[in-house]
């Protein structure tokens, strides 16, 4: 995943997101606003909990996975792969583009006049 240079506004909503899906299973992955610059910094964090998470909380990470929207096919071939040792940063970026995916859309459909 690449840093795309997502405003201060973006990040607060991507955090809000990701803190939010994260408390629904108690988590506990708070996020604030001013904890990540851009978007490699939230990434770095949040395979670093996802890495727990497999390691812990594999039931929990996979109703995560599922409440949040996750493609199926998508989760299926990170776990079918080969590199084991990459599986936290996929499932990660997975995470953030599914949310990023659901901001956008929020904000198409509240600027859009009927």
């Amino acid at each position: 995943m690449q840093d795309k240079n997502f405003d201060k506004n973006e990040m607060v909503l991507l955090s809000n997101a990701l803190t939010s899906s994260f408390d629904k299973y108690s988590l506990n992955a708070v996020l604030n606003r001013s904890d990540f610059d851009n978007l490699i910094e939230l990434k770095i964090y949040l395979t670093e909990k996802i890495a727990i998470l497999l390691e812990k909380q594999f039931d929990k990470l996979i109703n995560l996975l599922y409440r949040i929207d996750v493609n199926e096919k998508l989760v299926n071939d990170a776990f079918s792969s080969k590199n084991k040792k990459d599986l936290p940063a996929v499932l990660a970026d997975l995470i953030i583009e599914r949310h990023l995916q659901k901001i956008h859309f929020r904000k198409k459909y509240k600027n859009d006049e009927f």
